[in-house]
């Protein structure tokens, strides 16, 4: 696979074939899917794609939450042209915070935190993370912004899976994500069909 390649043909989700297949055992999430961000028209595309809901939103801030929704939300972030602010794991921000505490998708309780000079009552907010799997760490981040007065306009996501935290999501607030219908029972099923190619050249090697 060249993963540098920009095919002529560009359907809604092309970029996913590019992810990866989890090869190191179930103590690592399914895939990886930073892999796409690789490839300089499937960035651009991904980010247009999960933009395409919001265009006619009033969005004053992007928030990407720790760690990889920090790729995808800076890219959101100026392609709107508005500015970024990150989730962290707490315990890396050496300002004053605000703290939310999670479970996430490993059931691992864990906790983030926000700065608190950014955000203001009525600010109009973009959620953005890598992929939304029980859905608890985007819920712990809307509690977390809503806590502080900011409006969350939408959630987005390369995917979001039909558990039922993410079902939760969806029921409950805008979203966007890039899993063409056709491929979201693969996700749900956490199996990919274009991951039987990567696999065999894996085993070529």
């Amino acid at each position: 696979m060249d993963v540098l390649a920009i095919p002529e043909d560009r359907p809604k989700g092309w970029y996913l074939s590019l992810m990866a297949p989890n090869i190191k055992g179930p103590q690592f999430a399914w895939l990886d899917p930073s892999r796409l961000y690789c490839n300089s028209q499937a960035l651009e595309d991904c980010t247009n794609d999960l933009l395409s809901p919001f265009n006619n939103e009033v969005i004053d801030l992007v928030v990407g939450i720790d760690a990889m929704g920090f790729i995808l939300g800076a890219c959101v972030a100026t392609t709107l042209q508005k500015g970024f602010l990150a989730i962290r794991k707490a315990g890396h921000l050496c300002v004053a915070t605000q703290t939310q505490s999670y479970n996430d998708y490993t059931d691992r309780e864990k906790t983030m935190e926000v700065r608190l000079d950014v955000v203001k009552p009525g600010m109009r907010v973009l959620l953005v993370d890598q992929w939304i799997e029980t859905g608890g760490t985007m819920k712990a981040a809307i509690q977390l912004l809503e806590g502080m007065g900011a409006t969350v306009v939408g959630v987005a996501a390369i995917a979001i899976e039909n558990t039922q935290g993410g079902k939760w999501i969806k029921e409950h607030y805008k979203f966007s994500h890039c899993i063409p219908d056709e491929l979201q029972s693969q996700i749900d099923q956490k199996y990919l069909e274009s991951f039987k190619t990567e696999t065999k050249n894996f085993n070529t090697l």
